[in-house]
């Protein structure tokens, strides 16, 4: 059975990856199934990722968080899965009895985590939930429920409980911004796919270093010429030669030169990882890692899905797209602002632009499947796609999920 696994990030009030929340995938999902199946057949999925594919390509060294409902915590499913990696999040719909309740106090005891999922801060739910609270480690307040107005009184309900709270479904930099100031301690949406874009932000030395490079390459893709080229970057030659060394290559050879790194990857690998490269060191700014690795992904996803439609010639554009998609949120400047400092190709800057031609609908497809809730609904959208199968759009997605942990530790 093919699986993947979207990941959406959870940040702390530094703008720091706390952990993620795990939405899980099955190309063999009924669409019809009711939620207690989905609940089970997410359970499988979940053995089926930690013996397939391992925790390390899934979360790294962060914490998973995964949905529950009364199926899976009555079920041995929950019991496969170790609780040093894994919190998990009981849903707003489970049917509190007196024996889920001693369920979760036995569970509790033995070192699982739990945190209440979807909570609208009503009497009716507090009053619902209130027996669990002993067991609950983070209370997740979905602000669109409530309403951003209404949103201080409803949280000072659980003041007494002195229980963590997360925003969850921040949509907007003005969400954030509110939640930011009152008592959450962590936040979650997908507005942190694209913090807000501040314009007329200075591009850094080492950023322009780069689209120098990426602009001569694309002017003369002569071995020795980029080598030269790399020669005068030495901040650039450093940061190849741990890419070079990543997990994400495994060559044999032993680096002896510059040119030698150019020759292993070729002028076109080269500049997808220039791509990557202009988001400099991503852990000094707020969400800067998880906007790193989403690029990451997408530029994987893209890479792929070009491979197997059969389009070799398109798939080094493709994770140059893939890589370059959020670097305006990264930099803080608009994308055309930054694409005029940088000759790429057309068909490349229509997509990031429009998200138009054949790399603007890849590009789409890669977005959506890293974040998206409804993924069996995007799928639907991709029927005029004969070229690759829901099986093999979700064997990319893994090869992108792996890729960006095997390059957590080098990100450049």
């Amino acid at each position: 059975m093919s699986t993947f696994v979207g990941r959406q990030p959870i940040f702390d009030k530094e703008g720091v990856c706390f952990g993620y929340e795990l939405l899980y995938r099955s190309c063999e999902a009924n669409n019809v199934a009711t939620f207690q199946d989905n609940a089970k057949a997410s359970a499988r999925v979940i053995v089926n990722l930690i013996h397939n594919i391992g925790l390390t390509p899934i979360i790294g060294h962060k914490r998973g968080y995964i949905n529950v409902d009364e199926s899976i915590l009555f079920s041995d499913a929950i019991l496969l899965l170790p609780k040093e990696h894994f919190s998990f999040e009981i849903l707003e719909h489970t049917k509190v009895s007196l024996a889920l309740y001693e369920r979760v106090k036995h569970l509790h005891s033995l070192g699982y985590r739990f945190s209440l999922d979807d909570f609208d801060c009503s009497d009716t739910m507090i009053k619902y939930y209130e027996p669990l609270f002993p067991y609950i480690d983070i209370i997740k307040v979905d602000i669109q429920a409530i309403g951003i107005p209404q949103l201080q009184i409803s949280i000072d309900k659980l003041q007494k409980y002195t229980i963590p709270l997360l925003a969850e479904k921040i949509e907007t930099h003005e969400e954030y911004e509110t939640c930011s100031k009152l008592d959450f301690q962590l936040f979650q949406g997908y507005f942190f796919e694209r913090p807000v874009i501040l314009s007329g932000k200075r591009i850094e030395p080492n950023t322009v270093n780069a689209l120098r490079l990426i602009n001569c390459i694309q002017e003369n893709n002569d071995v020795a010429y980029i080598s030269e080229k790399f020669a005068t970057c030495p901040d650039l030659v450093y940061n190849l030669l741990r890419h070079v060394n990543s997990g994400a290559y495994h060559f044999k050879q032993k680096i002896t030169s510059i040119k030698q790194m150019v020759l292993l990857l070729g002028p076109q690998k080269i500049i997808s990882w220039l791509g990557l490269f202009l988001y400099g060191v991503p852990q000094n700014r707020p969400f800067g890692t998880e906007i790193f690795n989403n690029a990451k992904f997408r530029a994987k996803v893209m890479e792929e899905l070009a491979l197997m439609c059969n389009k070799p010639e398109l798939a080094n554009k493709a994770f140059l797209t893939g890589s370059l998609s959020l670097i305006d949120a990264y930099l803080n400047i608009p994308m055309l602002e930054f694409l005029n400092n940088v000759h790429l190709d057309d068909e490349i800057k229509t997509a990031l632009l429009f998200r138009e031609g054949f790399l603007g609908e890849l590009l789409y497809i890669a977005t959506e499947m890293n974040h998206s809730e409804d993924t069996e609904a995007t799928i639907k959208k991709l029927g005029h796609y004969p070229c690759f199968s829901t099986e093999q759009l979700y064997d990319a997605c893994t090869k992108a999920t792996i890729f960006v942990e095997e390059t957590e530790s080098h990100p450049n």
